[in-house]
């Protein structure tokens, strides 16, 4: 395979270009910090090591990667990958690398540059889209991007009744009903907010997909746990849920990002 050559070149270039090899990771600025401010910090700060990879173990790993990832795509649709993906690319990897569903998405995007047929669908964007990604993001953008059309959500509040006033951050603003395992419903709408400022996903408030049923939405266990807290918290006060039906879905440059990183 011709075209993996090329990864040693790009290797070269970035070590031109003036980035540190992480031989011995942040040893620099931990001794700095550590002289200032005492050994304390500087313990603190030295598990961080083990999350700067090495240009030597990212090349490797890189190689061995998308290898696995090309050996079935054919040697006239191989290519070199655009300097302004694999670039960043790599740089990239050296901090973030020990978090698989990222590392993942990287190498996807990487291999993806390399065959021809799928030049119409890879982008330099797509490089910063995952950097400012953390592992809900990812994980909640691939089971949001599995759905085919427009997802339901709302956005829940709870009221007290008679007036036109509502307690702030009881609830999420986006709910979807379900979560991603190890994180909550208030994780989940943080995510999709991040993600909408992405580019990669809409948020479409006072919207509603035809013939949906959002009554279960509104009547999930979360919702009613919570509205029971405030009310304990607030006896002399009728509190109810208000909820507006909305939409989420996954726009076009979503669904090509995802088709690039997969």
């Amino acid at each position: 395979m011709p075209g993996l050559r090329n990864i040693e070149e790009y290797m070269d270039l970035i070590k031109d270009l003036g980035v540190e090899v992480y031989k011995d990771a942040a040893r620099p600025a931990v001794s700095e910090v550590g002289a200032v401010a005492g050994r304390t910090v500087k313990a603190l700060l030295a598990p961080i090591r083990g999350f700067l990879w090495c240009w030597e173990k990212i090349e490797d790993y890189v190689e061995k990667e998308v290898q696995k990832r090309l050996e079935k795509v054919p040697e006239e649709r191989l290519k070199s990958p655009d300097p302004e993906i694999a670039v960043p690319l790599l740089q990239s990897l050296t901090y973030t690398a020990q978090n698989e569903t990222l590392r993942e998405m990287y190498i996807a995007l990487l291999a993806n540059s390399m065959d021809i047929s799928k030049e119409n669908v890879v982008h330099p964007s797509y490089v910063d889209i995952i950097k400012k990604m953390n592992r809900l993001d990812a994980l909640l953008f691939e089971k949001l991007s599995k759905t085919r059309g427009y997802v339901m959500a709302i956005n829940p509040r709870i009221a007290i009744n008679g007036t036109n006033k509502i307690y702030t951050n009881a609830l999420p603003e986006w709910y979807l009903g379900w979560t991603i395992d190890g994180y909550d419903e208030f994780a989940v709408s943080a995510s999709l907010i991040r993600m909408s400022k992405f580019g990669i996903l809409e948020l479409m408030y006072d919207r509603t997909i035809t013939e949906a049923n959002y009554s279960a939405l509104r009547q999930t266990t979360f919702l009613e746990q919570v509205l029971d807290g405030y009310k304990n918290a607030y006896p002399q006060q009728q509190l109810k849920i208000e909820t507006t039906d909305s939409v989420v879905y996954v726009n076009e440059y979503g669904k090509q990002f995802r088709e690039a990183c997969r």
